[in-house]
């Protein structure tokens, strides 16, 4: 049997903390400055084993906390991240697995729990104390803790603030873990820095650092890994809805016709005011109440996502011109108003609550037995929290419906809805399809009747081979909105983009995932014979969306390339790209390209006849001829049904 002793140096508050860990065998513990058992003690005895035995937890709780502990304590997984659907109980989780954590060394028994809204840190406050006879202090705004408490919730924007001195009088060596709510976000700064304070921006860190959320992938690729190590604990929201733990959804989708083609995007979504002018116009915002006095005028609670205040204001206004009682919740009410507003709506005195951006996270109101989606989103993680919001349990409900207005889904590839987060075809179309059944039995579709009749106008590019595309360096227009950089689009949801003597980088969708692989070419003379081979990096880049993934190599280009080298190797804008293109080029092409004719070749510069070879090497010019070969099937076989519904057709008229 073994221990670990930490031996720190005697360093200031400030600053971060610094150890080094000693392997101390069971004969040497006489050379510890402090009794070992009282310290460290069975924390860190290797068969040891901690268990949530809390009768009042359900038992995907217990085995959550379990789980974590065993890793953290027989796998040394010091930061953690588990990824829990809304309505699961994650305060509670954290709540009751705050006392179970070992102090590493003495005197390290608090602990800092982390949350970026006031809402999220009342509601931590009530749970701990529910759960926990742990001192608790408040550190946010107004709300100043001395320090002394066992537990400090604490708010991001308070500690986390640039050059602010209120995390300076806690000692990280009195620590032994922090907890972040709502962990997505932990790629902001203000976290990095109370991170890097405690020493918790590194692996080899003294303290638990636990984090949960409900969707832990972010849309930027990189940005969770700086922060934690592993996902120790998921569980998806379908099967707590087939477990009984989340209420069911039933979920209706309405297809309208407002083009958000043109809409601009920002970060990993849509730009507010954009979209706001696109979506908040009186043709759109009457057939979302009048869906509701359709479909859901009997439900007893409504929540209503909307774009940005303007938005809110309209749709609370076409609710109360309807004779409904409607009220709307922005950034711009009051606090007091506010909370008074959820107190009666939670209390069901007024039947539908318009709000934007306010009740996305650490809501906690079970009665809500409706919610209308009129708000588009690119964001898996903002999409699941909204409809998250109807899916906890309560006795006055049996389940809560989603009314999801669709908006050119077609043209926008990377829109979050109901059918895409569930891994259906997007094009499906749901009329109070219970998400439960979908989970068990064969998916069906059913067509909705509701359409928003608005004039919109629809522009169509058909391409018949990939030499008519070499000037669309994606393939898809809408990656040019995203990347200034020449990404090429190669197959179904494939694209690539050269960097020259780097390789190149192709991303690609796989099981609903997209990734970046590097690709790097190396030439060596063996026995005098030149040998060629590839060699192949999977890069830490991984998202849901394909804008993300894009944007996450584009910043991995410049990290790894230097700006001005990524500038000249990967810009559409770069100026060689412009030049004529060169012999080498035209030698490679003609010899690739039996059927490009010598005037086709001359209208190429040298940028498009890089993009062109980048193409043909990558395998466009097979994907091409297998999509021709698989739609001349399909045309046969749809000939062949044609006549065969001919010949048994009934036309009235003479007998032929």
């Amino acid at each position: 049997m073994f221990y670990l002793s930490f031996m720190f140096e005697q360093l200031p508050w400030r600053g971060v903390l610094e150890f080094r860990k000693t392997t101390i065998r069971n004969s040497e513990r006489v050379c510890l400055n402090f009794p070992i058992r009282k310290s460290l003690g069975s924390v860190v005895q290797v068969n040891m084993r901690y268990s949530s035995t809390l009768t009042y937890l359900r038992p995907y709780q217990k085995e959550c906390i379990d789980t974590c502990l065993s890793k953290f304590l027989d796998h040394k997984v010091n930061r953690q991240i588990v990824s829990l659907p809304v309505g699961s109980g994650k305060t509670v989780i954290f709540s009751n697995l705050i006392k179970q954590i070992p102090s590493p060394f003495p005197d390290a028994d608090k602990v800092l729990v982390l949350a970026h809204r006031e809402e999220l840190i009342d509601q931590a406050f009530s749970q701990i104390k529910k759960h926990s006879d742990l001192s608790i202090e408040i550190d946010q705004g107004g709300r100043r803790a001395k320090g002394d408490a066992e537990v400090i919730l604490g708010s991001v924007n308070t500690l986390g603030k640039l050059e602010s001195h209120r995390i300076e009088k806690y000692n990280p060596s009195h620590f032994k873990a922090i907890i972040i709510d709502e962990a997505h976000h932990v790629a902001a700064s203000s976290y990095r820095r109370i991170l890097k304070y405690f020493g918790a921006d590194k692996k080899e860190t003294h303290l638990f650092v636990w984090g949960c959320s409900a969707t832990v992938r972010r849309y930027d690729g990189l940005a969770l890994i700086n922060a934690f190590d592993e996902i120790t604990y998921h569980k998806d929201f379908l099967d707590m809805i087939r477990e009984k733990w989340l209420c069911n959804l039933r979920v209706t989708t309405i297809k309208t016709n407002v083009d958000l083609s043109k809409v601009r995007s920002y970060k990993e979504d849509f730009h507010m005011n954009d979209l706001s002018k696109y979506l908040n116009v009186d043709s759109r915002n009457n057939v979302i109440v009048r869906t509701y006095l359709e479909l859901a005028a009997q439900r007893k609670s409504t929540l209503v996502f909307g774009v940005d205040i303007k938005h809110i204001e309209s749709l609370t206004a076409i609710f109360k011109k309807y004779g409904l009682d409607a009220r709307g919740i922005s950034s711009k009410t009051k606090s007091h108003i506010r909370a008074e507003t959820l107190k009666e709506f939670k209390e069901g005195k007024f039947p539908v609550l318009v709000n934007c951006g306010i009740l996305t996270e650490g809501t906690d109101i079970p009665n809500i037995d409706c919610v209308i989606m009129s708000r588009p989103t690119k964001s898996p993680v903002l999409f699941q929290q909204m409809i998250g919001r109807g899916m906890r349990l309560s006795p006055e409900k049996e389940d809560c419906l989603v009314l999801d207005f669709i908006d050119s889904y077609s043209q926008i590839p990377d829109l979050v809805t109901t059918p895409t987060l569930l891994g259906l075809d997007p094009t499906m179309e749901m009329k109070d399809e219970n998400l439960e059944s979908l989970y068990v039995h064969k998916k069906k579709e059913k067509k909705s009747k509701i359409t928003i009749d608005t004039p919109t106008k629809i522009h169509i590019t058909e391409y018949s081979n990939p030499f008519e595309i070499i000037d669309d360096c994606s393939g898809a227009k809408y990656i040019g909105s995203i990347s200034e950089n020449v990404w090429l689009r190669v197959g179904e949801d494939s694209y690539v983009i050269s960097l020259q003597s780097y390789g190149t980088i192709k991303v690609k969708k796989e099981n609903g995932t997209y990734c970046a692989i590097k690709r790097k070419k190396i030439s060596r003379m063996v026995k005098g014979t030149m040998k060629h081979y590839y060699v192949i990096e999977n890069l830490p880049i991984t998202s849901d969306s394909l804008f993300s993934t894009i944007r996450a190599c584009d910043r991995w280009i410049k990290e790894k390339c230097g700006i001005k080298t990524a500038n000249t190797i990967a810009s559409r804008y770069a100026k060689w790209r412009n030049h004529p293109l060169t012999k080498q080029q035209t030698n490679w092409l003609k010899k690739k390209l039996v059927s490009l004719s010598e005037e086709e070749l001359n209208r190429l510069n040298k940028g498009q006849a890089s993009n062109l070879m980048t193409k043909i090497i990558e395998g466009a010019e097979r994907n091409w001829k297998l999509k021709q070969k698989q739609r001349l099937i399909v045309e046969k076989k749809k000939e062949k049904e044609k006549k065969k519904k001919e010949k048994y057709k009934v036309k009235v008229g003479p007998l032929k």
